[in-house]
This record gives structure tokens, sequence and C-alpha cells, in this order.
């Protein structure tokens, strides 16, 4: 596993510094062209830790089906993990493996790398699996604003979210309107609802709560604002689609934190954002658009939430995928080595 990369075989990092912080969205068309001409041949890898602080946690579950339920349950108990196993009953013989609260530790990534290969040989990820993160609600906090500017940067970039959130698949799975419907349509109307009526965060909560059940891309249902001895306390985020590959799944948690901790940045761009959404003016803000590739608009995204070109070539390298849009749910081309 390696950590942030000095320039080295791989051919993308001698055209661009893994440990530096360019702005993709400002490079030149015929720049941008051979980065992706380089991205296109570019494998992601695990990594020993992203750099978050250790103080953010989060937990993953794992959905999978078609499973050796037994020999899974006695897998987690024999090598002693403290995650835990559930029969899901909305899969096919489908299971669900929840982790333990973690955070960017060697070992987690270590334990989640053992699991998802054990797992492989007694399960599958099929039609109908999820990838869901749960992430502490502290990420944000008690400050109104943070939650305003994840509802904006939701609404305006939801098209960005989910084609990386397909992970190694070329589209969304077939039941994710089901349990993990798109709501930046809704959302857009709340932010300026909640800004212009000066909500506080008990309020804008409530809102959310109301008005979004459980199975949306993101769910807020699990947040207590104020309340510690709550057993979940958590933002869910639902629109990943399953795996089993560890890579993905990091690559994954790396995104949402780290999209959460830039909607509490004093960096927050609220002009571009704004600019964007004055852009996009109410298109692409259906599942329909949502496969199809927005270079400009991920550019940008990527500039905005990550500080350094390793983050940035992990995640674009996620969304182009293998540069196809064909609405056929069926795994890309290798993305990870």
């Amino acid at each position: 596993m390696k950590n942030i990369v000095q320039n080295d075989s791989k051919s993308i990092f001698k055209f661009i510094n893994g440990n530096e912080n360019t702005s993709l969205s400002e490079m030149k068309g015929i720049y941008i062209q051979e980065l992706l001409f380089l991205l296109d041949d570019y494998l992601i890898e695990l990594r020993d830790n992203l750099y978050i602080d250790e103080s953010i946690t989060f937990g993953l579950e794992l959905e999978v089906e078609n499973t050796d339920y037994f020999r899974i349950k006695k897998m987690l108990q024999d090598s002693n993990y403290e995650w835990e196993l559930e029969a899901d009953s909305s899969l096919v013989k489908g299971a669900e493996i929840k982790s333990p609260i973690l955070n960017d530790k060697t070992k987690n990534w270590f334990d989640l790398k053992n699991i998802c290969e054990k797992t492989s040989e007694l399960a599958s990820i099929g039609e109908k699996a999820g990838g869901h993160i749960h992430i502490g609600y502290k990420i944000l906090g008690e400050k109104e604003q943070n939650w305003l500017n994840l509802i904006k940067l939701w609404s305006i970039y939801e098209n960005i979210i989910f084609r990386f959130s397909y992970g190694e698949f070329n589209m969304q799975r077939p039941s994710l309107t089901r349990y993990a419907a798109p709501i930046s349509k809704k959302l857009v109307k709340d932010y300026y609802l909640l800004k212009n009526s000066k909500s506080d965060v008990d309020e804008i909560l409530f809102h959310l709560c109301n008005k979004y059940d459980k199975y949306c891309a993101i769910n807020f249902q699990n947040v207590y604002i104020g309340n510690n001895n709550r057993t979940k306390n958590t933002i869910e985020i639902r629109c990943p689609n399953g795996t089993l590959n560890p890579i993905i799944w990091q690559n994954n948690v790396n995104f949402f934190i780290k999209l959460l901790n830039y909607c509490k940045s004093d960096f927050f761009d609220d002009y571009t954002i704004e600019k964007r959404s004055r852009i996009i003016n109410g298109k692409y803000q259906s599942l329909n658009f949502y496969n199809e590739i927005y270079i400009d608009q991920v550019l940008e995204l990527s500039d905005m939430i990550f500080s350094n070109n390793l983050d940035k070539i992990n995640f674009l390298k996620q969304y182009f995928k293998s540069f196809e849009t064909e609405p056929k749910y069926s795994k890309v081309k290798c993305l990870t080595k």
C-alpha cells in the first residue's frame, strides 16, 4: 500500500505531481486531453491512510448477495474482527456486513481488505447490493452554514457524485431509485427556503428529516444534534453501488469525507458553486443524465474538495471509469491495481 507519491513509474505522475495541488479546472484544453489520456491507463491503489483526522469517524455496510451466510459469520468470528453480520431480506440470499466505528488507520484498511477478499469467496455483488457509508455528524457539527453548504453542494453536483459512486460499474444498480433516490431537484429549493428563513441547525435538520425518508441518496434521519448518547448519530451516504473491492471502498470514503469537510471549510467557494448553478439552470438534475460525463464540472468539484493531486486523480479515475456511458449495469475494465 502507498501514500502520497513522488514522481514515479506511473506516467500520470510524471505529468502531474501527486503531492502538489494543481488547479485542474484552469488547465488548457491540450493539457486536459493529455491528463485524460494518461488517466485511462492509471490504476487506483490501496493506501495506508488518507490523511484524514482520526477524530472523524465512519462506518461501512457491505451488502452482498448469494451468500454462504454461516461461513461468512464463522470467518468474522474466527478472525476476531468486530464486524457484524445480519441477514438482509431485500437482497437475493442477502446479508449485510457492518463495520464497527472506524477512523483513518492502517489497521482498519488492512482489516477491510481481508474481509473483502474472504467474503468474495462466499458471496457476490448482485444488482440490488449497495455500499452505504455512515459518517459521524460531528464532521459538520452544529453550525447551520455547514449544513446549508452541504445542501447546496449536493444539489448542484449530484450528477457528478452519482457517476463516481457507481464505483466499478458503469451505471447505477437497478434498485437505486427505490433505496437511494436522487434528491437534487428538491434540495435546490430547500437551500433557498432554509437560507432565506434564516433557519438554525435544528430547524434545518427537522425540515430535512420530515421531507426526506431514509431511502434517499443521502440520509439525514440518523442525525441528532447535541445528543452524544445515541448509538447512531451519522450522515448516511446510500448512493454507492455495492462492491467487495477494498480500493473502491477506500476511494468512496475519501471522497465523501473530504466533500463533507469542504462544506465546513473557510474556503467554501460559494461564488463558483452559484455560477455552476446558473450554468446548469435545472438541467442534468435527473437520473437520466447522471451517467453522462461532464468534464468541466467534475474538474471543478475535484479542485474544490481535494488538496492534492493524488486524491484528484483517484477521484477522476473512478468518475471517468473507461469513459463509457452505455446504460448497462456491468463492470467496466479494471479501475484498481
